[in-house]
């Protein structure tokens, strides 16, 4: 717990790794329980995260389920890509998921953590991803990515904010 609130300002996200593995956190003055509903309100996400243009439930069964999205953003380098999840929850501390099938995408999965610390929660995400595209473009790939995972993190802890 001593390094969880260590780890960030409120606030400020902090972005560690490289080349399709990160680990993006921020420290928000909510609760746990504030922050998984804003967190799990998958649908609600499209429009308003930068790349998420769809996001649609498939289907649920207890705290498992398969989530539809479709991303469209600078790092898709305009294209609509679509990605089918396999989301695992345990509320209210984590969710993990896991690509079942996309388009451009040769792996995606991640687990994002909820941490109560003194003052409200570190939410983290952790993500692995590696895009099929051509090599030229793959380091331009990841610097619009990363810039993409910083704004959504920013995004992401204003909307646990608004209440």
């Amino acid at each position: 717990m001593q390094l969880a609130a260590a780890s960030s300002a409120p606030g400020r996200v902090s972005l560690q790794g490289k080349q399709g593995r990160y680990t993006a956190s921020v420290q928000v003055p909510v609760s746990a329980q504030k922050a998984w509903s804003v967190l799990t309100n998958y649908e609600s996400m499209a429009g308003v995260m930068p790349d998420i243009q769809q996001a649609k439930v498939v289907s649920r069964s207890g705290r498992n389920l398969e989530l539809a999205q479709t991303y469209q953003a600078p790092y898709t380098f305009g294209l609509s890509i679509k990605a089918r999840l396999r989301v695992q929850e345990t509320a209210p501390s984590q969710m993990s998921y896991q690509l079942i099938s996309g388009d451009r995408i040769k792996e995606l999965q991640g687990t994002w953590t909820i941490t109560p610390v003194k003052g409200g929660v570190i939410v983290k995400h952790q993500i692995e991803v590696v895009p099929e595209i051509p090599g030229f473009l793959i380091g331009t790939y990841y610097d619009l990515s990363e810039a993409n995972l910083r704004q959504s993190m920013q995004i992401l802890a204003k909307l646990m904010l608004k209440g």
